[in-house]
């Protein structure tokens, strides 16, 4: 019976250094930890205690993967970590109830979609279509066209908005403009016989410029 009694406290003081040893990387949670571990850092489930807490997934000493992190100031961040950083979905609930739900990247809030656009659809003819953002405190989107290597002037677009809205269509010399957009905003856009469709999610002025290649064949003109 001593030799069981003393086995099971071997036992006991070995698995108490063990935990010992496992380190968890940020020093604002490394005081204690209780959990998974391999080769002497937190790897797995675990919970992290120190100036802060973290409670979730780790991966070589890091919050990697779901967790739930608790600020010493009560804030608390419950989603995605990569590498010891908010990345992905989540969460954010500060003292004082106020939420931020979307998408971190490297730790900084990008919004409340993981990217700002999606390509969804578009015509054979249409070699490309490129979306980019050129202004932040207006909200329009801007069309040009071009066929085969050269800009249409007032090109005459008919568009179809699936979600969102806007407020009028402009048909300058360069471009076609819808103003007032309510983001996001789901629509196809067609340019005769072609077509690209998308949805923009984040607000700004868009241009969307469309490259058609006409090929034999493929044209119904």
């Amino acid at each position: 019976m001593k030799q069981y009694t003393l086995l099971a406290l071997a036992l006991l003081f070995f698995n108490f250094f063990y935990s010992q040893d496992c380190k968890v990387l940020l020093k604002t949670m490394s005081r204690a930890y209780t959990g998974d571990c391999k080769k002497g850092k937190a790897d797995g489930n675990g919970l992290a205690k120190g100036l802060d807490t973290y409670k979730g997934q780790f991966k070589k000493g890091l919050p990697n993967g779901f967790g739930i992190y608790t600020w010493n100031d009560g804030k608390i961040y419950e989603g995605e970590f990569k590498k010891g950083k908010k990345e992905g979905e989540g969460k954010l609930t500060f003292k004082t109830d106020s939420i931020v739900i979307g998408y971190w990247k490297s730790d900084k809030y990008i919004g409340l979609f993981e990217t700002p656009y999606k390509k969804i659809n578009k015509s054979q003819n249409v070699s490309a279509y490129n979306l980019s953002k050129v202004q932040d405190d207006i909200n329009s989107l801007r069309f040009y066209v071009k066929v085969n290597q050269k800009y249409e002037k007032y090109p005459q677009l008919s568009i179809i908005v699936h979600s969102g809205q806007y407020q009028t269509q402009l048909n300058n010399n360069d471009f076609v403009e819808l103003t007032n957009v309510t983001y996001p905003i789901k629509l196809k856009a067609y340019y005769k016989q072609d077509f690209i469709e998308l949805e923009i999610f984040q607000p700004g002025l868009w241009e969307i410029k469309t490259d058609i290649t006409l090929i034999k064949g493929l044209n119904t003109n």
